[in-house]
């Protein structure tokens, strides 16, 4: 049969054309072989390397490469590209190479030690993606690299100590990455080095290597946020021309070198959040080219030298009217003492001030109203007196002004409303008096507080037309009422206006729902709880302490799920708070304090059973996190070559009943979970379900008409460290699971009818008498009343033994049952020995068993597939 003539050329082209195939993509010379065959090991997308075809004689044309006269690569250049692959390793080909930038580019794996072969490189750029490993020490044998990049991936181990081989380089930038060690002494050898940078590795520590001043060529030492630590010695006087030092937030100790003050080309020094001591030296006055000076956050004492007015390019006392391009200034968190220069004032390009956390002390100069150009203004944590100067208005780009925590006196600056870009507002902690003033506070403020001065009368309603403000604190003062449009503010997000002399009824809440805390503690506030606050849906903190409110229990609660901190102690509250049927759904609730109030009934099991912040045993995974750590604003620090940012958290500033105390907390642990219902009249029993609430720091029924047992199921909160069920009736023996509490530090049974041996061991061996007192049948230590035989006896409860909810009828003790269960037992023994010794015992057997089948066959039959 003859063969089809189309099938005999098809599986010829089948086996032809992937020879062609082969042969085409080799049609490129070796170079552009090797740098093809990298591009086919990529797993991103190569659109970009669209035109790199093998069918070219040479690469030279491709996007990223460049060829010398001769047609060799000399240059692979690609940048901000999503190759997802990894550094070329086939490299034999590409020896004419003399400069490579892979940066941006996504590349993952290690650095290959191939690397090495391209002795004609003296670029390496690989910066800003994902490579890990070592940096292979064989890259120190490229003679010729002048400048490698290697910041910004997830490298580790130590700097090679071969560095010191590349005495051409000028430029070594491996800052963000994991590397550790110490930095090696070999890097003297860098006679060329202009820049150094390797901050941001935490774990680079050690001391900085003496031979590092050899390098006279530097300009830039970049070691901020390492672990490096030792003195600067006096030899960082050789470098003539650094222009930029950066080690901040390290460990640096010891004082200021003097010498600092060689270093004549100096125009940046950071040296912030350090352990440096001693004063600032007055060799300063050398840098004349000196723009920002950075040493907050250590431990510098005296006064700012009066030196420091001749760099005419930065900064502080009397004499530096003449540093006229000056632009940052930041001298926080020190020990610097005297007043404000008022020379600072004179320069009109200065953006910020920050001499916060230090001992200054005077007024605010009215030089102030000379800095059109001031963003930011912090003075706070100061001894700073006086009036603040009407002249600040002169600041008409000021949008940050703290002031907090000084001696400022007098009455509210007047008319801020002028400054019209201010978002932030902080005159806090001072003593600051009068009326408040109307109008004068600028339309787009974020965050106000002028809480802890003596501020008096009404709280003006024109604050309602502050239509972005987001944190308003009144608190700690004298103001007597509240503008009802307050419950208007949507954009709120925290409202303080507690300890003042408010009176009259809480204002409706209507556009709340932003609102997260509201806290209007300690003042004259009556009438019930307003319902509207069910708008409020991201309400967390409620806390209306120490009033006159009234009315019954707010069920209406259950509407706000997000709901942890619930204080309605000291009010005028009665009523029961519910019974079984009653639905409560609390689960973010974690303090909730009722005390001190006017409630009844029973404590009703459905309230605690929902409470599920609560019954974490093992507690949060969260680490150190506190209430309001995740709502801030966030502030920028402008410098003259850098904006960072830092945070204003969100205060708490409620106080909590801890350990029989009243304290006040600013933080609140998210760990922190309380329950404190004393100075009530709750009868009943206590509902075993709070045995539940495994995560339970502090329980506190004091001072009601609670009866029964204590529930053996309070054994399981193990993370107790407070427990006062004090001044109730409660009988029975104290459960012996209690000794199971290894954290309780504090206990109080006192004035109940205990009776009974106190338990020992553990914890309990650490309570005194006061613990016990006026419960008069107990007995054992720490009393001096010693246990007799029977009330010695302190049998535990069966595990089958299931506590009610009102546990047992008052004179139904554990003798009694004790007695009918060792009678059934006895008599059971006795009914099975007659049985089973029997000769009809296997016919009586199979007539239970029998009957027992038809009955399950019936269940079946009659349940349609329900399981009864």
């Amino acid at each position: 049969m003859p063969l089809n003539p189309w099938i005999t050329l098809f599986s010829f082209l089948t086996i032809i054309l992937p020879l062609l195939n082969h042969f085409v993509a080799f049609a490129v010379n070796p170079q552009g072989e090797a740098l093809f065959s990298w591009k086919k090991s990529l797993n991103g997308s190569t659109v970009a390397l669209s035109n790199w075809d093998p069918s070219d004689e040479t690469p030279c044309g491709w996007l990223g490469i460049t060829c010398n006269i001769n047609e060799e690569v000399v240059e692979l250049e690609l940048r901000y590209l999503d190759l997802y692959g990894t550094v070329p390793t086939n490299l034999t080909s590409l020896v004419s190479l003399t400069k490579v930038v892979l940066s941006s580019t996504n590349l993952t794996g290690s650095i290959p030690r191939e690397i090495a072969i391209l002795h004609e490189l003296n670029y390496l750029d690989l910066r800003d993606n994902a490579l890990t490993g070592k940096i292979p020490s064989e890259i120190c044998n490229l003679l010729k690299l002048q400048e490698i990049h290697l910041n910004s991936n997830q490298l580790e181990g130590s700097i090679p100590v071969q560095i010191g081989n590349l005495t051409s380089l000028k430029r070594l930038t491996l800052f963000e990455n994991q590397l550790n060690g110490e930095i090696p002494n070999t890097i003297g050898n860098l006679k060329n080095l202009l820049m150094l940078r390797a901050g941001r590795n935490k774990n680079l520590g050690g001391l900085i290597p003496r031979e590092i001043w050899n390098c006279t060529e530097l300009t830039m030492l970049g070691l901020t946020h390492t672990s490096v630590l030792g003195f600067l010695p006096p030899s960082l006087g050789l470098l003539k021309k650094l222009e930029t030092i950066f080690i901040g937030s390290s460990l640096l100790s010891g004082q200021i070198p003097p010498e600092i003050g060689n270093c004549t080309a100096l125009q940046n020094i950071y040296l912030h959040e350090n352990s440096l001591t001693g004063s600032i030296p007055k060799s300063l006055e050398n840098l004349k080219s000196l723009r920002n000076l950075v040493l907050w956050k250590n431990s510098l004492v005296g006064t700012i030298p009066s030196e420091l007015g001749n760099c005419k390019e930065l900064s502080i006392p009397l004499a530096i009217s003449k540093c006229q391009n000056l632009e940052a200034l930041d001298l926080s968190e020190n020990v610097l003492t005297g007043n404000i220069p008022r020379g600072i004032f004179q320069f009109k390009k200065l953006k910020t001030i920050y001499l916060f956390s230090n001992n200054l002390s005077g007024e605010v100069p009215r030089e102030i109203g000379n800095l059109e150009n001031l963003h930011n203004l912090d003075l706070s944590l100061n001894r700073i007196s006086g009036n603040v100067p009407v002249e600040i208005l002169g600041c008409r780009n000021l949008t940050y002004l703290n002031l907090q925590s000084n001696l400022i006196t007098g009455n509210f600056p007047g008319k801020l409303s002028g400054l019209v870009l201010l978002q932030f507002v902080d005159f806090s902690d001072n003593l600051i008096e009068g009326t408040w003033p109307l109008h004068v506070l600028p339309q787009h403020l974020v965050f106000f507080s002028i809480s802890r001065n003596n501020l008096s009368g009404e709280i003006p309603s024109s604050i309602c037309d502050l239509n972005f403000i987001k944190y308003l604190d009144f608190s700690h003062n004298h103001f007597s009422m509240i503008p009802p449009c307050l419950g208007n503010m949507s954009d709120l997000i925290n409202l303080e206006l507690r300890n003042n002399n408010l009176h009259g009824t809480i204002p409706k809440f209507v556009k709340c729902g932003n609102l997260r805390n509201l806290k209007l503690a300690d003042n004259q506030l009556e009438g019930p709880l307003p319902r509207s606050l069910v708008n409020c849906k991201k309400l967390e903190i409620l806390d209306v302490a120490n009033n006159k409110v009234n009315g019954t229990f707010p069920h209406w609660l259950v509407n706000l799920p997000e709901l942890r901190v619930l204080l309605l102690r000291s009010n005028n509250f009665h009523g029961s708070i519910g019974n079984h049927k009653t639905k409560f759904s609390l689960p973010n609730l974690r303090i909730i304090d009722l005390s001190h109030n006017m409630f009844h009934g029973h404590l009703p099991s459905n309230f605690f059973k929902y409470l599920s912040a609560m019954m974490n045993g093992n507690m949060d995974s969260d680490g150190l996190q506190y209430m309001g750590d995740d709502y801030y604003f966030v502030w920028g620090r402008y410098f003259y070559d850098f904006y960072s940012y830092y945070y204003e958290n969100v205060t708490i500033d409620v106080t909590i009943g801890i350990k029989g105390n009243y304290i006040d907390v600013v933080k609140i642990h998210t760990r922190l979970t309380t329950i404190d219902f004393s100075n009530n009249s709750f009868k009943g029993e206590i509902p075993k379900v709070i045995g539940k609430l495994g995560s339970l720091k502090g329980l506190n029924f004091s001072h009601n008409n609670l009866m029964g047992h204590i529930p053996i199921s309070f054994g399981n909160l193990t993370n107790l460290e407070w427990l006062d069920l004090s001044s109730n009736k409660l009988t029975g023996n104290i459960p012996i699971q209690l000794t199971d509490l290894t954290s309780l530090a504090i206990l109080n049974l006192s004035k109940n009818h205990l009776v009974g041996l106190i338990p020992q061991g553990k914890q309990f061996n650490t309570f005194t008498n006061a613990s016990y007192s006026g419960n008069f049948g107990l007995c054992g230590f720490p009393l001096t009343k010693t246990c007799g035989n029977d009330e010695g006896q302190q049998p535990p409860p069966s595990p089958t033994i299931q506590e009610d909810d009102f546990g047992f009828a008052n004179g139904f003790h554990w003798k009694v049952v004790l007695l009918g269960y060792g009678c059934g037992f006895m008599f059971g023994l006795g009914v099975g020995y007659l049985v089973f010794s029997s000769e009809k015992t296997k016919c009586l057997l199979n007539i239970i068993y029998r009957e027992r089948r038809n009955k399950v066959r019936r269940s079946k039959k009659n349940g349609h597939g329900r399981i009864n």
